[in-house]
């Protein structure tokens, strides 16, 4: 394959996705992550996406989509194994909620074909992803848009769903407090995901070690309001002594 065909399915794939791993880019073309980051420093100085560390993401005019491919970066390997674990309750002829975030878009990623599901989400980046798929009837909860987690913000969640009740939320989080609190530095990220929790029969938090004991502002909801905890083998005992004693359901993957 020449250059310039490598590098244009590499652009390609990140008008596709959002963003490309130099090392799947690697493994893909079967040439050295050392050919591939001068494929991405190339395209970079042409101005055709941005290279960031260990991939690259789409070209914009500001730094938000470069800091959220960071952060799909983050515990990655984490977010793959939380995802996987999460698609397999995924069932027919549901209604499903999708909160935003990098471990949701995971799931998304993985997703296996389904038949008969809605899919309800404030994630941009999700319904991109998803919107064309077979047996998904994919709709987009409107709002505000927060850059941060390229996902809108709900202020009003009967007027944003139309009344949706869905059989599962699937659902991340910025962090979870010592008290087992999820908590967002931004209350209108907290508000959004409480109403996205309360429209739901099934609640299901994704979130990797990483998230964990680490103190916020604002109150999403409690751990006492979710049915499925999804973490990695990382976690500390502390913290699993202390899921262990509210009785909450976790899958450590």
């Amino acid at each position: 394959m020449l250059t310039e065909q490598r590098r244009q399915l590499i652009l390609n794939e990140v008008q596709r996705n959002g963003q490309v791993r130099t090392k799947d880019l690697s493994d893909g073309f079967g040439v050295s992550e050392v050919t591939v980051r001068a494929d991405l420093e190339m395209l970079d100085r042409k101005g055709l996406l941005t290279k960031i560390h260990g991939g690259a993401v789409t070209r914009t005019t500001d730094s938000t989509s470069a800091a959220f491919a960071t952060r799909m970066q983050t515990n990655l390997e984490a977010k793959k194994r939380i995802a996987r674990a999460a698609v397999e309750f995924f069932e027919d002829n549901q209604s499903v909620i999708f909160d935003g975030g990098s471990t949701l878009l995971q799931v998304a990623m993985q997703l296996p074909p389904v038949n008969n599901v809605v899919l309800a989400t404030t994630a941009m980046n999700v319904v991109q992803h998803l919107m064309h798929r077979p047996g998904l009837d994919v709709h987009m909860i409107g709002g505000r848009v927060y850059p941060d987690t390229i996902s809108t913000l709900i202020t009003d969640a009967e007027a944003a769903l139309g009344g949706l009740v869905a059989h599962q939320v699937f659902v991340g989080a910025h962090a979870i407090d010592s008290s087992l609190d999820v908590v967002d530095v931004s209350e209108d990220v907290a508000r959004t995901k409480r109403n996205l929790v309360r429209m739901a029969r099934r609640v299901v938090l994704l979130a990797d070690s990483s998230k964990w004991g680490i103190s916020a502002t604002s109150k999403a909801f409690s751990l006492s309001s979710v049915d499925l905890v999804i973490t990695d083998d990382g976690l500390p005992d502390t913290i699993r002594s202390q899921l262990d004693r509210i009785g909450t359901q976790v899958i450590y993957a």
